[in-house]
């Protein structure tokens, strides 16, 4: 448990601190919010009230129209006795009524609803003649009351305010006399540029016909009720408009009606359409409007108030933010200082524990002193021991490496020996014959392989330094040409088929010509080693250029060598022949080594034909010319 608090108790300050400023962020926020809410709140209500009582004080000054023209004889005369004279009176009088009103249209309906008399006679969209007896201001007014309506008109399809009168005379209704009255001129006022605010007005059944937004315009908060629908559709009020719901949501909700509901931002420059994505708050206020049942909604933007809002919650986390840091700061002071008496007292703790130490450790260095000179006497009788036998060591390395030569030199001369012997041995032959030319090729052919003695023999010479003439320039056709006169006289040569790819001019590579022909010894005679002898032996011999390099192939159609051996190959005395010494590759692979040249070995895939290839890869002599000359593929490849 104690462990446990005071795990925590260091953790409970800043956990305090952070609180404590979420709290007074949060609450700045609201109270400010709340307050500017307020505030826009009494702002919209004295807006709201001045917008419904002009938009009122606009209809009611037309509310005389339908019934000063209601109160003329000359009507009830057409109405009574209608004919062409007295329509075209009619006609003239309403015009001159109109002009001095600036409504839209005044009009003369008989008892059945149709048109006889209109002030747009002369227009295409005349009412003369066109039936309104379905529209709710008819049968109001000849019920004997005053025609109220708002809809879109059914012969001008535009929306408009219906004021219609009844004419009567001696008790007895005899039509109506209607009035309408465009009110595009009030959405027009309210659309002020730069107005941070919205206006609609909703009819009784909830259908915006009056908006700043167009888009606004002949939409509903909710779905209609059947009811409506019906008496909407029977007076065609809204005529093709289909009445869809406008996207909103309420947030919140006020006693007196008011409400905080988000909407879709009208696109800029263009009030017909909204964003689609940018939405935003806004407060809205209701008023009552007028005798229709109407309602006008007054609608502000949120942003200033959530802005001011975030402004206020900003200062009061800056200003508790600074006030922690000034307190923090003073107890980081206090703590200093507190700080710096105690580590004045531990010092001076730590001096006299020191004295004390140091006393100790000087008895300690004493005693350590003595043991480090016994353990260096050790170590010198230590290391005399070791130079002993390193000299031991050097000594057997020499004595296994002259082995190793001997071993070597042994393997590279017991072929020139038999060569030697064979060709000796026809020398006789031919001389006892009188066959001296061909004495003398072999001859000549015996001092060859005397030098080649020679150079076997030279390279125990390597031993303390390189040769000289490890990179000569030879002529790799001459090479191969030397190394198969000696082929020939081995045992079962006659089992040997060579196949031979050359490139049209001879190469000349940088080597020791001896040393070439050792090599491509060593490759032909393991290769013929590797075949069962009850088997012919297949040799395809391929050379190809490749820039400054002459690439020598040498492929065989044995068994191949078996994976676990073709990472050993090249090292001295291994081998998987049953007598062999295992000195033939190494000993090749030097001698490339030494030319700067490489010595590659892969067995070939059945698909290829299977067998071992050797891959010799020497560099060009210079000034030889880079004739590119392509190869020339063998049967097998």
């Amino acid at each position: 448990m104690a462990f446990g608090k005071w795990t925590l108790r260091p953790a409970l300050g800043p956990l305090l601190a952070v609180g404590s400023l979420v709290v007074l962020t949060w609450a700045s926020y609201a109270w400010v919010q709340q307050r500017q809410l307020d505030e826009l709140h009494r702002t919209l209500d004295s807006r709201a009230e001045l917008y419904a009582a002009s938009i009122g004080g606009a209809l009611n000054k037309y509310e005389f129209l339908p019934l000063a023209v209601a109160q003329s004889d000359a009507v009830a005369q057409l109405l009574e006795q209608p004919s062409a004279d007295k329509v075209t009176q009619i006609n003239a009088y309403l015009v001159d009524m109109n002009r001095r009103a600036g409504a839209f249209a005044v009009y003369v309906l008989d008892d059945k609803g149709t048109t006889l008399a209109s002030s747009n006679w002369q227009d295409r969209s005349s009412y003369v003649g066109v039936n309104y007896g379905f529209r709710p201001y008819f049968k109001d007014a000849f019920a004997g009351g005053i025609g109220r309506f708002y809809g879109i008109g059914f012969s001008t399809f535009e929306a408009g305010y219906f004021i219609s009168q009844p004419v009567q005379r001696d008790g007895r209704i005899l039509g109506i006399v209607a009035a309408k009255v465009n009110l595009d001129w009030i959405e027009q006022s309210w659309r002020t540029p730069g107005a941070g605010e919205q206006i609609w007005v909703k009819d009784a059944n909830g259908v915006v016909i009056l908006a700043t937004t167009p888009a606004f315009k002949f939409k509903t908060l909710a779905p209609l009720s059947p009811a409506a629908k019906k008496d909407i559709s029977e007076q065609r009020q809204f005529l093709q408009e289909n009445l869809s719901i406008l996207p909103h949501q309420v947030r919140r909700q006020f006693a007196d009606g008011a409400s905080v509901m988000t909407l879709e931002r009208p696109q800029a420059g263009d009030t017909s359409a909204l964003s689609g994505n940018d939405k935003v708050n806004y407060l809205a206020v209701n008023r009552a409007l007028g005798p229709l049942q109407w309602q006008i909604t007054v609608l502000a933007e949120l942003d200033q108030v959530d802005e001011a809002a975030r402004n206020a919650a900003i200062a009061a986390a800056l200003g508790w933010a600074l006030l922690l840091l000034a307190l923090m700061y003073a107890r980081q002071r206090r703590r200093r200082i507190a700080d710096k008496l105690n580590a004045q007292q531990t010092l001076a703790r730590a001096y006299e524990q020191l004295e004390i130490k140091v006393e100790q450790r000087t008895a300690d260095l004493v005693h350590a002193n003595g043991r480090l000179q016994a353990e260096v006497a050790e170590r010198e009788r230590a290391e005399q021991t070791l130079r002993y036998a390193q000299a031991e060591l050097v000594q057997s390395g020499k004595l296994a490496a002259i082995g190793q030569m001997a071993a070597g030199v042994t393997h590279e001369l017991n072929q020139p020996l038999a060569a030697l012997q064979t060709f000796s041995d026809n020398a006789k032959v031919f001389l006892a014959r009188g066959r001296i030319d061909d004495a003398l090729d072999n001859l000549s052919t015996i001092s060859d392989l005397v030098k080649r003695l020679g150079y076997v023999t030279s390279q125990l010479k390597g031993f303390a330094r390189r040769s000289d003439d490890a990179r000569k320039p030879v002529s790799v056709r001459q090479a191969f040409a030397q190394t198969m006169l000696q082929m020939r006289t081995r045992k079962n040569s006659q089992r040997l088929t060579l196949h031979e790819s050359w490139l049209e001019d001879d190469i000349i590579v940088l080597c020791n010509a001896i040393g070439l022909e050792q090599v491509f010894t060593n490759l032909i005679t393991n290769a013929m080693d590797a075949v069962p002898e009850s088997e012919p032996v297949q040799i395809w011999f391929q050379v190809r250029r490749e820039g400054d390099l002459a690439v020598l192939r040498i492929t065989d159609n044995g068994p191949g060598i078996p994976l676990a051996s073709l990472d050993k190959i090249f090292d001295p005395f291994y081998t998987t022949k049953e007598h062999g010494l295992g000195l033939g590759l190494s000993i090749s692979a030097g001698i490339l080594r030494a030319a700067g040249s490489t010595l590659a070995v892969r067995n070939r895939s059945a698909q290829e034909g299977g067998g071992a290839q050797f891959t010799i890869t020497l560099s060009c002599a210079p000034g030889e010319k880079n004739k590119e000359t392509e190869e020339t593929p063998d049967a097998r490849e």
